[in-house]
């Protein structure tokens, strides 16, 4: 599981808040050196989950709840 951001994505730092403590369990990949992974998984949107089994969940609160769950 890891999460595509931006650097200059105000929601993907909003993201980092909202996750706090919590974003120490998912690692963190730049959107920019990952284009590859997101043509592959047709992701358009930062920032973008992706689940062990490839899906991909944009809606920040959905992203939030994953990463509390995760273990």
């Amino acid at each position: 599981m890891f999460i595509i951001t931006g650097q200059n994505c105000q929601n993907c730092k909003m993201l980092k808040q909202m996750l706090g403590e919590n974003a120490m369990r998912v690692e963190f990949r730049l959107a920019e050196e990952n284009m590859d992974i997101c043509r592959q998984l047709n992701i358009r949107t930062i920032p973008a989950l992706v689940k062990d089994d490839n899906t991909v969940v944009f809606d920040l609160g959905e992203i939030v709840s994953e990463v509390e769950n995760a273990k």
